[in-house]
């Protein structure tokens, strides 16, 4: 090896058909085995990504398959290579491991076995390795003595599941793999590197997204009610929290950072691009990637709309005066006023701010409008400025319930669905729920899956299907039964098209936008 290797710590590789799981001191990480004759090479990623994590150029490797065979060897990061450990000459030999077959081998011999084909990243248990398989819903548990210290690294693969309801359009009911949540309301979301998150209780999960195998877990000190992922003063933050309560956590550290929530505050999860605790006093504290928080007078005749960064966005929907809050001072900057979209309009509701662009809906005789308005950064003076609007047919939209996906910047308002960043609207044939990038309309006993651009994706008959929280990037919706009180997480696969599918728009088509400079 290039580097020197110390003794400890070990990480341990568990050898199955299908997969190969890595511990590096009790992270998880699990690698999908697809064709026998590659396996040395999953193994070698395997090895040397859990050996950067643990932040080793080098490090000690033991390899386990399931006949208790355990094969000694050695990772090197730099070079991604995994190769047979020969113990320096000079060191007596090492007694017997705990976990090796009760035939009297020792490492040593152990040695000598994996000698036999070793060439660069190739080891000699392939050959075993192919005729094993990890079945799931099992655990595997491996013991490794060294020094004074005995860790035990537990892999849990959850069990393939049938949804108790009917699926998604697009999704078969049929579930991958399934994890209980303990009847947890919690939406599921994408961690820091696009894994699904459950919550049981007061721990949060992060899951591989093909085998549902825990990959990370974090605890709160209280039983999580909500949770999102939050890029703040540029650093990732996974926030839980409860209507009084909030702590922050980040890819690195299981360590919650807790947050000082006032008895009076209401924490918000949804309201933007960091997590905002809203005061009855007409104020707003906008929490920092450390847990501290910045003040934000919220005008009186207004309500906040999205924490931007450190500033707060805030709107009076009577008077169409938007601001852009952005220091702690009772100053407030000038606010600005929303431009009519056509001569005699009238303003009827502002919809929301999705990265600080205003959404508001406006009403003219027959004609509904959707403007779009962005506002400027400047803190002091505030200005907007009227990017598209769009005409829509028939009643004016109502605002006394309006959905967020901030996610993927979508609004959806009474049966009209808003691509803010596209600046789009479609009116839907029927009530929709807004998740995971689209809109779920229910209508004539099915349900449609509609995408941001009003155009039909899927459909099943079935009006009473369940809505995913989020898909994975494997394509798998991630989806709870609402109301269950003994629920789980079911990560469930697509299906064709079916028959009753439509590969016309259930949305009305976008009408051209009126541009204003």
């Amino acid at each position: 090896m290039s580097v020197a290797v110390h003794s400890w710590p070990v990480i341990t590789l568990t050898f199955g058909a299908e997969q190969i799981v890595a511990d590096a001191n009790g992270e998880v990480l699990t690698y999908p085995v697809l064709d026998a004759a590659t396996a040395h090479e999953v193994a070698a990623d395997a090895a040397a990504e859990a050996c950067r994590r643990l932040g080793l150029k080098a490090c000690r490797v033991q390899g386990h398959t399931e006949d208790g065979s355990v094969f000694e060897m050695v990772v090197d990061a730099g070079l991604g290579t995994l190769q047979e450990y020969e113990p320096p000459a000079a060191t007596v030999a090492a007694p017997q491991r705990r976990g090796v077959r009760g035939d009297g081998s020792t490492s040593a011999g152990r040695s000598r076995a994996a000698r036999k084909g070793n060439r660069g990243r190739t080891v000699a248990i392939w050959g075993s390795v192919a005729v094993l398989a990890l079945t799931a819903g099992t655990s595997v548990t491996m013991n490794l003595t060294e020094g004074h210290g005995e860790p035990v690294a537990v892999v849990h693969t959850p069990p393939p599941a049938q949804l108790p309801v009917p699926a998604p359009a697009g999704w078969d009911t049929y579930g991958a793999w399934a994890t209980p949540m303990s009847g947890s309301q919690v939406k599921a979301v994408l961690d820091w590197e696009s894994r699904p998150v459950s919550v049981d209780g007061s721990k949060l999960i992060g899951h591989d997204p093909d085998t549902g195998v825990e990959q990370w877990s974090r605890s709160a000190p209280f039983t999580v009610t909500q949770m999102a992922l939050f890029t703040v003063d540029g650093q990732t933050r996974l926030a839980a929290a409860t209507a009084k309560e909030l702590v922050l956590f980040t890819p690195d550290s299981p360590e919650p950072i807790r947050v000082e929530v006032p008895q009076e505050a209401t924490v918000v999860l949804d309201g933007g691009t960091a997590p905002r605790l809203d005061l009855p006093t007409k104020k707003s504290l906008l929490v920092r990637a450390d847990g501290s928080t910045v003040s934000r007078v919220v005008p009186a005749a207004a309500n906040p709309l999205e924490a931007q960064g450190a500033d707060l966005i805030a709107a009076d929907a009577k008077a169409g005066k938007v601001w852009r809050v952005g220091t702690d001072s009772a100053a407030l900057p000038k606010p600005a006023v929303l431009p009519v979209p056509a001569e005699g309009a009238e303003l009827t509701g502002v919809l929301g701010s999705v990265q600080g662009r205003v959404v508001a809906a406006w009403k003219d005789g027959k004609q509904t409008f959707v403007g779009f308005y962005d506002v400027n950064e400047a803190t002091d003076v505030t200005a907007v400025k009227q990017v598209a609007v769009r005409e829509l047919d028939g009643s004016q939209i109502t605002t006394s319930t309006v959905q967020a996906d901030r996610v993927h910047g979508l609004l959806l308002a009474s049966t009209v669905l808003i691509d803010v960043e596209a600046t789009t609207a479609h009116r839907l044939d029927g009530q929709a729920t807004l998740a995971a990038g689209y809109a779920w309309v229910t209508d004539n006993g099915k349900q449609t899956q509609i995408t941001c651009d009003g155009q039909t994706e899927a459909t099943t008959r079935a009006d009473q299907a369940a809505v995913p929280d989020v898909i994975t990037d494997n394509g798998m919706a991630m989806t709870r039964v609402a109301g269950s009180t003994d629920g789980s997480l079911y990560a469930l696969v697509r299906t064709g098209p079916t028959p009753t599918a439509s590969t016309s728009p259930t949305a009305s088509p976008t009408p051209t936008a009126k541009e204003t400079p």
